[in-house]
């Protein structure tokens, strides 16, 4: 492999104190207008003055080309500085997460283990890779020597989860070996809940391993007894966690067929009875406006939507789907009950997310008391200076 282009760019102030502040992305705009760059370049960025403020990867068809991998001027090129970086994020995993409970998990979370754009999840002894920046292509095979080297466990595969632009948001995909041999799935544990995945296919990578710190609630939260609502509920990650609890029905609602499928299996490996329970191949929207209209009401509610934005300029139309959700989802809790309303949209605040919320409920006269917040695990760091990177909204309340 040759080695990477080296360029420099300077920055304008703002741009600069914002990659100072830990912001690791420089969008298109933010450039000068004479830059050159080529994909793959690491790029030393300076500010006004020419000082150095960090050393980025570059991929000048993304609208994000420029994104900052190390702020220290000595670092190594960065196909060097992987055997660390990942060294570094299995250790902080080892020492945030019970690893003898979770066996699936976030090893590499892009921006946050300072390696931008890059995703590592893993389910068991498989490792699954995905790219999420363009200019990692060249550095492939590097990466699965550094995981090899330093991801830690026993390995016996590494997958590369590949897009579908064709798919909502791009992405579902297929699963490309890298190395060893992949099983068609494998069973992960979060305690006594137990999930087969396959692994790179479908939704993220195969699960959506970020909502594991909620379902931990939820598990705790739901009552015997308790008649339970899981919405966009893909494998049934919330549906075994509330019937675990004891919960008399839970009803999962999912667009895709197979992943019911898959959610009736996932009941049956924790231990529970998937018959009692209700398990509906429908869209959500159309699903709850026939609960509305058959006066059906559920005690625990839980929301967890695809992104409905993927763009700032789709936000408009995210902020109208999120009202039209609230207002259908106020007319279905019951008095009393509990809604755990999430939100996976980068660019929508928690802010937008409690506004969204409250104003939809109130168009049905229901009120929502905030009870908790949650968000992402410990497997899926976030810089401070990076307040994009808090994707995941998480509002537990009371609707009364």
């Amino acid at each position: 492999m040759t080695a990477p282009r080296k360029a420099r760019i300077a920055l304008d102030r703002r741009t600069a104190e914002a990659v100072v502040r830990g912001h690791p992305w420089v969008y298109g705009d933010q450039l000068p207008k004479d830059h050159r760059l080529s994909p793959g370049d690491e790029v030393d960025l300076h500010d006004p003055k020419g000082a150095f403020v960090g050393r980025a990867l570059a991929d000048p068809t993304s609208p994000i080309p420029l994104r900052v991998w190390t702020r220290d001027e000595g670092a190594p090129p960065l196909r060097d500085a992987l055997f660390p970086r990942i060294a570094a994020a299995r250790r902080l995993r080892e020492r945030t997460l019970d690893l003898g409970r979770i066996t699936g998990f976030r090893q590499v979370h892009g921006e946050g283990d300072d390696l931008p754009g890059l995703v590592v999840d893993r389910y068991g002894a498989v490792l699954v890779v995905r790219v999420y920046f363009s200019a990692w292509e060249p550095l492939i095979p590097r990466i699965v020597e550094a995981l090899l080297a330093k991801a830690g466990g026993e390995i016996e595969a590494i997958v590369r989860s590949e897009r579908d632009p064709a798919a909502e948001g791009g992405e579902g995909g297929a699963a490309r070996v890298l190395w060893g041999e992949a099983p068609e799935e494998v069973e992960i544990r979060e305690g006594d809940r137990i999930y087969p995945v396959t692994p790179g296919r479908g939704q993220k990578t195969g699960f959506f391993l970020d909502q594991r710190p909620n379902r931990d609630a939820v598990e705790a939260l739901a009552r015997p007894g308790d008649r339970c609502l899981n919405l966009y509920s893909f494998t049934g990650g919330f549906s075994v966690a509330m019937a675990r609890a004891g919960a008399a029905e839970v009803t999962s609602v999912d667009v895709a067929e197979g992943a019911l499928t898959t959610a009736r299996e996932a009941f049956r490996r924790s231990g529970l009875d998937p018959e009692p329970h209700a398990f509906v191949p429908r869209d959500a929207f159309a699903f709850l406006e026939q609960a509305v209209q058959e006066k059906r009401r559920w005690d625990v509610v839980v929301s967890d939507p695809p992104a409905f934005a993927h763009a700032k300029e789709q936000l408009p139309r995210a902020r109208q789907a999120y009202l039209r959700l609230h207002r259908l989802l106020g007319k279905v809790v019951a008095p009393g009950g509990l809604l755990i309303t999430a939100s996976c949209t980068a660019r929508w605040t928690e802010e937008d997310h409690a506004d969204a919320t409250r104003i939809g409920l109130a168009a049905t006269g229901r009120t929502f008391r905030l009870v908790a917040r949650g968000g992402a695990g410990a497997d899926h760091p976030i810089p401070l200076g990076f307040p994009e990177g808090r994707y995941l909204k998480v509002l537990y309340g009371v609707v009364e």
